[in-house]
């Protein structure tokens, strides 16, 4: 239903101005090695959230995203992207499309569902997947949706954020059947919400929910979408 957004996007127009020649950030497709490494980063950036109704430890909480990202068919229906900054991960970012109605097997580990509830315990493994499955959204035809993105601590503020976003943006220009980026972002994110604007993202609609207010902390998700369009200029290295 709604995202997960943790990021650093600068005041400079994502859309419409050049990255800097000599930033050594590169935007790749993940590989599993760095599993480990965006499910902490993860963690980090989203623990808040999930610790606001549980006491789970961010360690216990990047076990369950690594089991996740080890067992999510990405390459079926979307695609993630790591930041690395001098082979070091500094970022990730999650895209996700409607698949076809007959989508091809993909081989994926199983979720190791008992260790992880000998380390984070019963009750509290299924609050954390609860959460997990209240946050989902199913894209539309031609939507690109970005479910979530996160960026280092000590590398906020250098417009990683800014880039992952560029590379979104042209992924979906160069797929056929993508026509638009979208994200959700909580309604009391004033300041995400406005740097979203200016990257000429508009608000669709707004969706209240009891339950991730209750266990999240946020009642109202905006909905927000960017068409596709060629006005974009960027540097990749």
């Amino acid at each position: 239903m709604s995202h997960l957004f943790n990021t650093d996007l600068s005041e400079t127009n994502l859309m419409n101005s050049r990255l800097d020649q000599t930033n050594l950030v590169r935007i790749q497709p993940i590989t599993s090695e760095l599993y480990p490494a965006a499910a902490q980063l993860m963690a980090y950036g989203f623990g808040h959230k999930f610790q606001k109704s549980s006491s789970i430890s961010t360690a216990d909480l990047a076990l369950v995203f690594e089991q996740l990202l080890l067992s999510s068919p990405h390459q079926a229906v979307g695609v993630r992207f790591a930041a690395l900054e001098n082979d070091v991960l500094i970022g990730t970012m999650a895209l996700k499309w409607k698949g076809h109605e007959i989508v091809r097997k993909v081989d994926t580990a199983p979720i190791q569902w008992w260790s992880m509830r000998s380390h984070t315990g019963c009750w509290r493994l299924l609050h954390i997947m609860s959460c997990i499955h209240l946050l989902k959204h199913e894209p539309e035809a031609g939507e690109c949706y970005i479910e979530d993105i996160v960026v280092h601590p000590h590398r906020q503020g250098k417009g990683v954020g800014r880039q992952l976003l560029a590379r979104a943006q042209q992924y979906m220009l160069q797929t056929k059947q993508l026509t638009y980026l979208s994200l959700h972002v909580a309604r009391q994110n004033q300041k995400a919400m406005q740097m979203y604007e200016r990257y000429h993202f508009r608000k669709q609609n707004s969706t209240n929910s009891l339950l991730t207010a209750l266990l999240l902390g946020e009642h109202q998700w905006n909905y927000m979408t960017r068409k596709g369009d060629n006005n974009i200029e960027t540097a990749y290295v």
